[in-house]
């Protein structure tokens, strides 16, 4: 089955359910049909990418495009014009549609050099368009028909649930695991296209008796801390993702959440995006793992040398499923290294615990090496927040005397001095991961989902 039928056939079963943003509000029937008209304009385009300031007209883009059947390249405006462009630059797509002058318009690209792959892909997701070179990461119909059928096998939101989508739609987990699972649940969606605001955002729950939300540890975390009458919002299901999560940011946001389902959830776009899940059940106890494979997704850990490790050993996480991507645009040599024997390198160092529950450790490339010991920034940045004066936390690898790694630290709290930071340091972190370096700042670079960029901080 085509995606669009299969989204068509869901809507249209509810017709009457809403997409709104600000004062602006459509129908599932509604959006049927501006879809429709408007994948006529686009009839024959190669590829469109969709370069929105609000992201409810970027969702109606979107579904335009699969109505066409014109490979998507969604854009976000909220990663600054740097990152849109070196996407455009690398895609070249044969069309832009944008909301500018308040109207969705689709703009032909003369000079296009877009060059259609042989498989035909619905979506080209582009990753680490920000700090380097973006890698499309190519989506097939199939690919996210079989994903959003397994998100909404668990993900217990229905027609009487109304969503807020707080993220921009050029996230892959926001984009397959928010809008399109929850078009297929018959939810009612709200979008937010503002920068990241906790308070905004807490405002708007309240005020839209929003019962389900998807964001960030970083950005539940601080919505938490603005929170004042905990258990008080009418959120029903949270969906946690995007960044690694310590224990004492889970139970913060569980104390202050009181009363919904909270699931942490784990992907990356290349797995299209969804791998795993963590049951609301298990939430308060496990709250730093990700649980559960998918029905359609295989796991295996191994180590260096490629050889599975046994439960409770760290390695290298490794991904199958029908919804892993077809390869990168144009780029054999690192689909080659991504995609092996039928596998997906994640890049992620990860565990099977005792439970039986996938944890994420931290990226591979984030992994600090002092000493021969191992060491993930998100441990040290845990550690630290258990302390009720820090608010958010950032470490991260510097060079020391005659090419020695050591440890920086970042910190935002309730602190007069470093020295306040470094004897908390000294007091829950053992002597290797100690930091030679830390700083006092008012706030921690992120990006336009409330993710932290790590990228270059010892600077």
């Amino acid at each position: 089955m085509r995606l669009w039928t299969y989204l068509k056939e869901a809507m249209l079963a509810r017709p009457g359910q809403t997409v709104c943003e600000n004062g602006a509000s459509m129908t599932y029937e509604e959006m049927v049909v501006f879809a429709e008209s408007f994948s006529q304009r686009i009839a024959g385009e190669a590829c469109c990418a969709v370069l929105c300031s609000s992201e409810m007209a970027a969702s109606m883009a979107l579904l335009s495009c699969f109505a066409a059947g014109v490979t998507a390249v969604p854009l976000s405006p909220r990663y600054g014009e740097l990152s849109c462009n070196k996407i455009l630059d690398k895609i070249s797509p044969t069309c832009v549609i944008t909301d500018q002058d308040s109207r969705l318009q689709a703009i032909h690209i003369k000079q296009a050099r877009y060059s259609p792959p042989r498989r035909h892909p619905a979506l080209i997701m582009c990753t680490s368009g920000t700090t380097g070179t973006p890698k499309g990461a190519m989506l097939s119909e199939k690919n996210i028909l079989l994903n959003v059928k397994d998100i909404g096998a668990y993900f217990a939101i229905g027609p009487e649930d109304r969503i807020l989508i707080a993220r921009p739609l050029y996230h892959c987990a926001v984009l397959v695991g928010e809008f399109l699972t929850a078009l297929v649940k018959g939810t009612n969606i709200r979008f937010f296209s503002g920068t990241f605001n906790p308070g905004e955002l807490l405002h708007l729950i309240k005020e839209h008796s929003i019962t389900a939300l998807g964001g960030t540890p970083t950005l539940l975390g601080m919505m938490a801390r603005f929170l004042r009458e905990p258990g008080s919002l009418p959120l029903k299901h949270i969906a946690i993702s995007g960044e690694c999560m310590g224990k004492p940011v889970g139970k913060q946001i569980a104390a202050a959440f009181k009363g919904a389902d909270i699931y942490h959830v784990y992907g990356l776009t290349e797995a299209g995006p969804r791998v795993s899940f963590l049951p609301p059940g298990l939430f308060n106890r496990y709250p730093d793992c990700v649980g559960i494979p998918l029905p359609s997704v295989s796991l295996k850990i191994t180590d260096k040398d490629g050889q599975e490790v046994p439960d409770g050993t760290e390695g290298m996480l490794w991904v199958k499923s029908g919804s892993v991507m077809m390869g990168y645009y144009h780029d054999p040599a690192y689909t080659a290294k991504a995609l092996q024997n039928g596998w997906l390198c994640t890049g992620d160092i990860a565990l099977i615990n005792e439970a039986g529950l996938l944890k994420i450790k931290g990226r591979s490339d984030d992994l600090i090496i002092r000493a021969g010991m191992n060491i993930y920034p998100q441990e040290i940045e845990s550690a630290v927040k258990m302390d009720d004066r820090v608010k958010e936390a950032l470490a991260y690898a510097i060079s020391g005397p005659g090419g020695s790694v050591q440890i920086g630290l970042k910190v935002v709290g309730d602190f007069s001095s470093p020295d306040e930071v470094k004897k908390l340091c000294a007091e829950c972190l053992p002597a290797f991961q100690q930091p030679a370096r830390i700083e006092l700042t008012d706030k921690l670079p992120k990006n336009g989902s409330g993710k932290m960029i790590r990228g270059d901080n010892h600077a």
